[in-house]
């Protein structure tokens, strides 16, 4: 009677080889998982740096503009002369002469 009636249970081969399987994929998910979690922190703190740069490129002009206003052509004078500063302004302004001359004259800087 008991010839006829077949039985399809797994055996402990197959059923060795579908914990390996389930294994396998259930660890490639958590790889995957654990891969885009890094990918998010890592683009977040790449927006972070980003925004200081932006933040530092903003205070990097702003101090550039302060400079140049400081050092004006005008202002200077005035904030020396308010300062008490030694420094004097300068009276005599020495020509200087293009590269294309050959030789500089005798009386010059560069010949002394």
């Amino acid at each position: 009677m008991n010839r006829r009636k077949r039985t399809s249970s797994l055996g402990f081969p197959s059923l060795v080889l579908l914990a390996i399987a389930v294994m396998i994929v259930s660890s490639s998910g958590i790889g995957y998982v654990v891969m885009k979690n890094r990918q998010i922190t890592t683009r977040s703190k790449i927006a972070a740096v980003q925004e200081k740069m932006d933040e530092h490129q903003v205070s990097i002009s702003l101090h550039k503009a302060d400079i140049e206003e400081t050092l004006g052509v005008y202002s200077l004078p005035k904030h020396l002369a308010e300062t008490n500063s030694p420094l004097t302004e300068i009276k005599f302004v020495e020509v200087f002469q293009d590269s294309d001359d050959e030789s500089p004259p005798d009386d010059s800087v560069a010949r002394r």
